[in-house]
């Protein structure tokens, strides 16, 4: 009977660790058939190191039989199939079945299990009904197992505070440096309807209208959409309303053309974007190219709806960082009560929220400043201790 392959595994910190370790036992012929990070060791749950077990396949040696004699003849070529292939795939079943079992659970997939405090469960279920992403979740219930005795679980209540302030904790505000250079040039960057031109209106609104006692501002405003003519009339319209400048370019030579002949003439210019899919990268490279000539000083912000799914916002975070946007600004809060996609995707990226605006109006009343009780009294099914949350955290961020 023919010898068959066997199956080894390995267990080192990296899997190029690994393969070395193969290449030392085995040598060439063995190769690795599969492997997973597992972590292990540690005290008490903690300190646990992540390791690399490898499932190796050894095929047999083959040694020639020295009662035959070789042929006179030019050899050909013959292909071996690997001996027990269907066996070896059992045993790595087995072989995975098995480290499962001494190793328990891989803590990043690790969610209340059957069991496990009744509080624990109704967090996780309230943080998911909020659409925080399954790592956040994550890190939450751990915090939440580490700092909760069995006991303090029973207060609910409580708990919830502790998380509100935890979530609070991993949002951060944009903290706006001043003075500005004059005039002061706010680009607005992100995907097709996501109400990029309407944000434009309310911070022109908010400049040249404030509702503080901060100095009124001249500002102008310029679209680069022209191929939407009803979002150009719009802005055009709106501008009008305010009392604005207002002037539709095409290109990004065009651009630097009016930037330059209103820099002695307004102390703000907003520029407003066509709407970009995150994927479409061509189109996303082309409009940083027409932005260049706004200047290494222009403010950039990635603008996206509180209501876009997790995935989403982490995918077009991710396609207009070349634009280097200095923070996010996030729009119709008043469209969902789910804003664990937000408040994950922000805290994934480390990347601080500038505004958040409500409602279409293009007034100052609609578009405030971000402050982390904006999102903290968002969130659905979560009873707030007000007085609390506010002695810790403020509504406002910086000022515009």
């Amino acid at each position: 009977m023919a010898p068959e392959a066997y199956i080894d595994t390995v267990q080192a910190p990296t899997l190029d660790e690994c393969k070395r370790i193969v290449r030392e036992r085995y040598g060439e012929r063995a190769y690795i058939l599969n492997h997973k990070t597992v972590k292990s060791g540690g005290f008490l749950g903690l300190f646990k190191q992540a390791n690399v077990v490898a499932a190796v396949v050894i095929p047999p040696i083959r040694v020639p039989d020295p009662t035959k004699q070789p042929q006179a003849v030019t050899p050909k070529p013959v292909e071996q199939p690997l001996p027990g292939i269907g066996e070896i795939l059992d045993q790595i079943k087995v072989l995975g079945d098995k480290i499962e079992a001494n190793l328990g659970p891989d803590p990043r997939t690790q969610v209340p299990t059957k069991g496990e405090h009744e509080a624990l469960v109704r967090l996780s279920d309230d943080l998911e009904r909020n659409d925080f992403s399954p790592s956040f979740r994550r890190e939450i219930l751990e915090r939440a197992r580490r700092e909760f005795s069995l006991e303090a679980l029973n207060d609910y209540e409580e708990l919830q505070q502790k998380v509100l302030a935890w979530i609070g904790e991993r949002i951060e505000v944009y903290n706006n440096p001043g003075p500005h250079k004059r005039p002061r040039i706010i680009v607005l960057v992100g995907p097709t309807g996501v109400g990029k031109t309407t944000t434009v209106c309310k911070l022109a609104a908010t400049l040249k209208y404030p509702e503080d006692n901060s100095e009124k501002q001249n500002v102008s405003m310029i679209t680069i959409d022209v191929y939407r003519i009803a979002a150009a009339r719009q802005l055009g319209e709106l501008a009008k309303a305010l009392e604005s400048d207002f002037i539709a370019v095409n290109d990004g030579d065009e651009l630097k053309k009016e930037l330059a002949l209103r820099s002695d003439s307004f102390d703000a210019i907003l520029v407003d974007t066509i709407g970009r899919s995150p994927r479409d990268s061509v189109e996303l490279a082309n409009m940083k190219n027409v932005l260049e000539a706004c200047g290494p000083d222009a403010e950039v912000y990635l603008t996206f709806t509180a209501s876009a799914k997790y995935r989403d916002i982490v995918e077009t975070m991710r396609q207009f960082e070349p634009f280097g946007y200095r923070a996010v600004i996030v729009t119709k809060l008043d469209e969902t009560k789910q804003l664990g996609n937000v408040i994950s995707a922000l805290a994934e990226r480390a990347k601080p929220l500038a505004f958040v605006t409500n409602g279409q109006p293009c007034t100052p009343r609609y578009i405030q400043e971000a402050g982390i009780l904006h999102l903290l009294t968002n969130l659905e099914g979560f009873k707030l201790d007000r007085e609390r949350l506010e002695a810790q955290f403020t509504y406002g961020g910086f000022r515009l």
